[in-house]
């Protein structure tokens, strides 16, 4: 017999966990004292528990599979709510463990007691309290096992007495391995294969959920002839120079897009769950593809074909062979389209440079090309959230890179502690951070964990002493601005106090030295960049400019 906290230590190590997000509380110290004598596991010591969830996120973000964080009871455990949210509603597997108090608190009046089962009600599709050494290795199992089925976040309490008694539970050295093959809907396929045979139009829309099949993907859009649509986790799965590709959608897209919309006459969504309902023209015919029925969207023109991507494209890609020929009529057109987006894209920067009167002043949209100019070409890209997420959607031309960010929940201060994640996966590949002052500023102590951790990460910070995203929307809203300017410290000095290398960009001039010089440098790096106060102008459905027009001004 072992004890649990080595128990719990040997058996996560068993199970592939390589890494622990976590900080130090009380309710957890006899299990810190067993990941302190072994080496198979790392713990990250974050600053903050709610960083360290969106670390955990951001992990099963990128391997897909479960990531672990771990926090002490009472507040400790209610600090972690935020990153698990982001984990939850972005539907990735991540097991918390949580400290709670002794077995004979349970229930009472107790300092840093609640009900964490209530507390994470919303957020876990398991949550339990083990109160008895021998329930441990059922408990952990069906955590595991239930984060990796269900696509979320999984929980157990461990009661603080718990982890120094012995448990009769065995050792298991693997997971049930998950169902690699789903049903695939056979004869609502072969509707959906007519529909794109006998489309002349046809436009696909990819998320993020197509990234691994990349090749694939790609394979199947040039083969339905079809103009490409690309959500922001979905850049880089296609290059942006391919000549099928048009933009993104929505407020990080372009008018081009919604023109493209309007003449197609089916959309196929593929590895999204974001349905772009206000941008759909009537009566458009929609296919979606998903191995998850809740990814489905209640819509009376869509065909919803369940089934996993891996196992749908290659039938479709042969059928496509036998039944469609090339409408090279669109094709042509879709090359015109591609063009008319670049061309959007750059009168976008030309104008907003010439709009605000002060060429030499760096706006997020010039940062931002000027990092894609210099960046990887397979970089891992942390993204906060705010103003500069729009803006990197829109204008960020993706070969093979890939972002990360926090998606539907979309909280602030992501970007630091998922660039520090990213790091730790892939230890060889460039991460960069693009955080705005706001949210930099939420995660600040996690730059003493990436120093402590000597991660070579670039930090560019959008400092614009604003709540850039919120002040755009209190504009477009027609309210008087409150609440969303801010006072920053000296960030430059800041940095120097963290033990990071620093530089200040102020001048546009200075942008393309400076992010290549900042890029290459192989340290903890902190990049501030002073922006212009945010100058984003809403995509409007239904404002068309004809690309001919574009291209004849």
């Amino acid at each position: 017999m072992v004890k649990v906290n080595e128990y719990l230590t040997e058996q996560l190590a068993r199970w592939g966990v390589t890494r622990i997000y976590g900080v130090t509380g009380d309710a957890i110290l006899p299990w810190l004292d067993s990941l302190g004598k072994q080496t198979n596991i790392e713990y990250i010591r974050c600053r903050h528990e709610s960083t360290a969830a969106m670390m955990a996120s951001a992990e099963a973000k990128l391997t897909g599979k479960p990531a672990v964080c771990i926090a002490t009871s009472g507040p400790g455990t209610a600090n972690l709510i935020n990153g698990l949210a982001d984990a939850h509603i972005d539907h990735v597997p991540v097991v918390v463990i949580t400290g709670q108090v002794e077995t004979y608190k349970l229930g009472g009046n107790y300092k840093q007691y609640i009900d964490q089962q209530k507390l994470y009600g919303a957020i876990t599709h398991y949550s339990t309290v083990v109160a008895h050494p021998n329930m441990i290795g059922q408990a952990l199992h069906k955590a595991f096992v239930g984060a990796i089925s269900q696509k979320g976040v999984t929980h157990l309490s461990i009661c603080k007495d718990m982890f120094t008694q012995e448990t009769q539970e065995p050792l298991l050295d693997r997971l049930p391995d998950p169902l690699q093959h789903t049903f695939v809907q056979k004869e609502v396929a072969r509707q959906a294969l007519e529909m794109m045979a006998q489309a002349k139009k046809p436009l696909v829309l990819l998320g993020v959920g197509t990234r691994d099949i990349s090749k694939m993907v790609q394979q199947f859009v040039e083969q339905l002839g079809a103009g490409v649509l690309l959500s922001l986790g979905a850049k880089g799965v296609i290059p942006h120079n391919h000549p099928q590709v048009i933009s993104g959608l929505g407020d990080g897209g372009t008018h081009t897009a919604l023109q493209a919309l309007q003449e197609v006459d089916l959309l196929v969504i593929l590895g999204s769950t974001w349905f772009p309902r206000d941008y759909i023209p009537n009566n458009l015919p929609m296919i979606q593809v998903d191995e998850n029925l809740e990814a489905f969207h209640a819509y009376p023109n869509l065909t919803t074909v369940l089934g996993q991507l891996e196992e749908v494209l290659p039938t479709w890609v042969q059928g496509l062979k036998r039944m469609k020929p090339m409408n090279m009529d669109w094709l042509y057109r879709l090359h015109t389209l591609h063009d008319g987006a670049v061309l959007e894209m750059e009168q976008m920067l030309h104008d907003d440079r010439q709009a605000f009167g002060a060429p030499d002043r760096v706006m997020p949209q010039t940062l931002i090309r000027a990092i894609e100019q210099a960046v990887n070409e397979d970089a891992l890209i942390a993204l906060d959230t705010g103003e500069h997420t729009v803006w990197f959607n829109r204008v960020f031309r993706a070969t093979k890179q890939q972002p990360l960010f926090s998606g539907k929940w979309r909280t602030m201060g992501y970007g630091l502690p998922a660039a520090i994640a990213a790091k730790k996966v892939y230890p060889d590949r460039q991460v960069v951070a693009i955080v705005g002052d706001g949210g930099l500023l939420m995660a600040l102590g996690e730059l003493m964990t990436l120093r402590e951790q000597q991660l070579p990460i670039t930090i560019f910070v959008v400092n614009n002493g604003s709540l850039g995203l919120e002040e755009h929307k209190m504009q477009q809203e027609g309210f008087d601005l409150f609440g969303t300017r801010i006072t920053n410290p000296d960030f430059t000095l800041l940095g120097q106090a963290f033990g990071l290398d620093v530089v200040r960009i102020e001048h546009a001039g200075e942008l393309p030295h400076l992010v290549k010089w900042a890029l290459s440098s192989n340290q903890s790096t902190l990049v501030d960049v002073s922006c212009t106060l945010p100058t984003l102008k809403p995509i409007q459905k239904n404002e068309f400019t004809s690309i001919e027009q574009k291209m004849n001004q």
